[in-house]
Formats: structure tokens, sequence, C-alpha cells
């Protein structure tokens, strides 16, 4: 049963119950998220190719792993909604968007991270139509395990993010469950992020057997350097959490 672990309360304990049978039919399915109009020469000054470039590779390296099927949107699909919708059902998860630690409804010093949908043909993003929150994603999730979760944005890699909790993943780089956080600290290109996604990629899917773990793309595509970075205040900066053993494989475990 694909949400078997999910943490559920009162009348969602039979609600989950019922929906069992259709979970297990998306096996271990992940999403793949691009906002390609907030990057229109409109929007950012030029001719932005990255966003259907990095919606092609981590479609592709996801399938690779055994995610699968693997959906989500390029462009104006990527809608907030169409996220909730389906993100209860993934093992994976990644977005390529703009990303930032807003503050939560109820304001200082509480933080609710949000990426941004995509905003249509002919629109450039803005963040009070087009968030979505992470406490979105935490009540859309209903406790469910999560093993690979990639946030290609500005922020949502940085230690004050809320960002992993909507997906349940510890803030620690000593886990013992199967589960990795990839994120960017600081502002960031997103051809720097091209680079380093194509370097982690190639390095975790080119042995054979799954034998190399996360942690060690991770720290592979770190070591190439050559990334681009806004200025001196923004240098290029991966983040990761989970578990530095883990080898990104879909896996539900029988106890979390």
């Amino acid at each position: 049963m694909r949400r078997g672990q999910a943490l559920l309360v009162s009348i969602l304990v039979a609600a989950s119950t019922l929906s069992a049978s259709s979970q297990s039919a998306f096996a271990y399915s992940g999403d793949v998220w691009s906002n390609s109009d907030g990057f229109s020469i409109g929007c950012v000054g030029f001719n932005d190719t990255y966003p259907a470039q990095l919606y092609k590779l981590n479609k592709t390296e996801m399938a690779k792993l055994g995610y699968g099927p693997v959906g989500g949107w390029v462009g104006p699909d990527f809608t907030r909604a169409a996220v909730l919708n389906v993100v209860y059902y993934d093992y994976g998860f990644y977005v390529h968007s703009h990303g930032d630690n807003y503050w939560a409804s109820s304001g200082y010093p509480n933080i609710d991270s949000a990426f941004l949908q995509d905003p249509g043909v002919g629109r450039c993003n803005v963040a009070s139509r087009d968030m979505v929150r992470s406490s979105a994603i935490k009540a859309a999730t209903l406790g469910a395990i999560y093993n690979l979760v990639i946030m290609s944005t500005c922020y949502l890699g940085s230690s004050v993010s809320s960002m992993p909790n909507a997906f349940q993943i510890q803030k620690t780089k000593a886990s013992t469950r199967p589960e990795f956080y990839l994120g960017y600290v600081n502002s960031t290109y997103d051809s720097s992020s091209l680079r380093f996604e194509k370097a982690f990629w190639s390095y975790l899917n080119g042995a054979a057997g799954h034998s190399r773990t996360l942690y060690q793309a991770f720290t592979y595509a770190r070591s190439i350097g050559g990334y681009a970075a806004p200025d001196s205040a923004n240098p290029f900066r991966p983040d990761w959490w989970g578990n530095p053993n883990y080898n990104g494989v879909p896996t539900q475990p029988a106890t979390w």
C-alpha cells in the first residue's frame, strides 16, 4: 500500500483505507515540475532554455532510479492545484522554480517556505498569487513517506527552510531512513543548477546496480566547480539532508 505509513487522524483513517487500492496502483511514482514562463525573456531578460532542460534531465534520471510513472509538467500546467492533487502519491518529487523562505501567515519569526508555480503564458511570477507553500504541501502529504526530494530553486536548501518538513524529511545528515533532500542555499542561476544536476545524476546513475549513494553523487557534483554565481554574497552552495548511505532507489520501509 502506497501510504500505509501515513499518519492520519479521525475520519481520515477511514478515507485512507478506502483509497489504498488506488494508491498502490501508482507503484513508486514521482513528479517533476518546471516553471518555464516565469523564466521567459520578458521576466529574466534573455531566452532561458534551462527550465525545459532541467525538466527533461530529472524526469529521465528519476526513471532510471526506478521511480515510475514519472509525471509532472513544464510550463503553464505546473500549477498549485496540479501539485497538491498528486503529491500524496509520490515517492520522488522535483521542482525547478523560484523559491524563498516566506513568513508564515502568523508572521515573524515563523517561516513557511514556498516555490512559485508557473505563472502562465505571457506572465511573470507574483509571489502572492503563485506561492505553493510548504504548509499546503505538508497538509496534502498526510504524513506520507518520501524518498527523494529536490528543490532546484533559490534558498530552499538553507537551514531555515521549512520545505523538508513538508515531506517528513529530517534535517540531519545522519538519518537511517531511506530519504534525501537536496536544495540550494543562496540565490542560484539555473545554469549552475543544470551543471550541478547533470554531474549529480551522471555520477549517481553511472555505476551498475545503483551502487553509488546520493551523498557520493552530491560530493562529486560539488567538486567539479565552474559554477556561476550572482555575486560574492551569493556563492553557489548546494546542501542536503537525509541518509548518507541511501542510493535513491524508491522503497517503502516496514517501519518509519
